[in-house]
């Protein structure tokens, strides 16, 4: 059975045996943060994982110091010994004795030693290190995302996401790799897409261009205008993916590039996670905003969604805050991280319509940083928490004040509690200091129904 035909019952087995090695006898023991952190029970399965108390990145960014080292798995050879599984055990004496003192070094560095780093993090600067194995398994995971996307060897990309250190290039870069697909990168940081992209088809007759969401109308419509491009058959938006709308009008200005139809299919994940996701091609009778969700690879993550007003696990399919596990890495390891972002859901119990798949699939909407917008706060501007909020806005204690229906969400660079009811106005004055002490910004509170009963109710959480 592959990677992507298990049933649900026999991946919440493979997940949790991997917990077991990953946790007890690499997380656990070779990083003094995770082990205070986690504690002294195993974590065997899914259920153990999920009792374990959720990180965020104002806990974890500057741990340890710049880069954020005390998340590191950086072993001792002596603790390497005590702790490492039967098979790493025997393959390191392999090195070893063929290398004598300098394999004994050689066998730690290849599992440990960090390599290559991408930045994350929404507020505070969070750096995710990936060990020699770990970039194995960025590629073998580029090469799962090309084979959900339908893309393969015949195949030529041209990706304009800018180049750069993040999960968002070097994902892309590894894909098109594994793909054994012919890719140009033409990109720099900060550079304006239409000159290097056209640069780029010039050189290469593309059948993929991966583009990022927010920028890939105002490119499309500039390059329909200057270039053909025949051979044109799929548009990889990378980012959270487009609306129904938005993949229409892209089909269209795709089409005018090609001449003929062209699929747009979305690629995203959440900067700290260390793989990305993929659509899968829908069966060409599809409409154009056809979409089954994000395909997720179980054996290298554990994708879990909360709701934040309980904390609890969301239900099947129902919208919250993805957290994220990195499932089996070396380097920076991440245990139940709370990314910030929006998901509308994740199916787990049913196989996708489309191609059958029965990972576990994220709804095709998103947003990045949902709940931290930049707004003002003691005269600067800051990026406050709204997840916070939740510990003030409780529906029992504002029913008890008057307050039926409220929103929170940035208007400008004004933060603004929107309510709806009876409370007395000293009241409202009291909750809004309450609730700016919680996000950290400056809270404006206004007397609004239809604005109180708006959604999103928080942030861009749904939206």
């Amino acid at each position: 059975m592959t990677w992507d035909r298990l049933s649900p019952r026999a991946l919440e087995r493979l997940q949790g045996e991997q917990l077991d090695q990953w946790v007890n006898h690499e997380v656990k023991p070779f990083s003094q943060y995770w082990r205070k952190r986690i504690g002294v029970r195993p974590v065997t399965t899914l259920a153990d994982l999920r009792t374990l108390d959720v990180v965020t990145e104002a806990e974890v960014a500057s741990a340890g110091g710049p880069g954020n080292p005390d998340l590191l798995l950086l072993p001792t050879e002596d603790g390497f010994k005590r702790h490492a599984s039967r098979a790493d055990l025997l393959a390191a004496a392999r090195e070893v004795g063929q290398g004598g003192e300098q394999g004994r070094r050689a066998a730690l560095f290849r599992r440990y030693k960090p390599v290559h780093v991408h930045e994350a993090g929404v507020d505070a600067l969070l750096a995710v290190a990936y060990t020699r194995s770990d970039l194995d398994r960025l590629h073998l995971a580029g090469a799962r995302l090309t084979e959900v996307l339908g893309l393969g060897a015949d195949d030529s990309l041209v990706n304009a996401v800018p180049a750069g250190p993040s999960v968002r290039f070097w994902g892309l870069y590894h894909a098109a790799l594994a793909a054994r697909m012919t890719a140009l990168h033409p990109r720099g940081k900060g550079e304006d897409p239409v000159r290097p992209v056209l640069r780029a088809l010039a050189l290469l007759p593309a059948t993929a261009l991966a583009v990022p969401v927010a920028e890939a109308q105002q490119l499309l419509t500039a390059l329909a205008g200057r270039v053909t491009v025949p051979g044109l058959r799929t548009v990889v938006t990378v980012g959270p993916p487009p609306t129904a709308e938005q993949r229409a009008a892209l089909a269209r200005l795709a089409e005018r590039l090609s001449g003929r139809p062209v699929r747009i299919q979305a690629v995203w994940a959440p900067e700290t996670s260390r793989t990305l996701w993929g659509e899968c091609r829908p069966a060409s009778a599809d409409p154009h905003e056809a979409t089954y969700g994000l395909h997720t690879y179980p054996d290298l993550e554990v994708v879990e969604v909360r709701d934040l007003t309980t904390g609890a696990a969301a239900g099947e399919a129902e919208p919250g805050e993805i957290v994220l596990t990195s499932l089996g890495w070396r380097g920076t390891a991440l245990v139940r991280f709370a990314t910030g972002a929006w998901t509308g859901g994740l199916t787990s119990t049913t196989p996708c319509p489309a191609c059958g798949r029965t990972v576990p699939r994220l709804a095709p909407a998103a947003a990045d940083g949902a709940w931290q917008p930049r707004v003002a706060a003691r005269g600067a501007t800051v990026r406050a928490d709204l997840r916070l909020a939740y510990r003030v806005l409780d529906s029992e204690a504002l029913a008890r004040i008057g307050v039926r229906h409220w929103s929170l969400r940035p208007q400008g660079t004004q933060l603004v509690l929107a309510v709806d009811g009876d409370a007395d106005r000293a009241v409202l004055l009291q909750l809004g200091q309450q609730v700016s002490q919680a996000v950290g910004a400056d809270v404006a509170v206004r007397v609004d129904a239809q604005l109180a009963q708006s959604r999103p109710q928080v942030g861009r959480a749904g939206g």
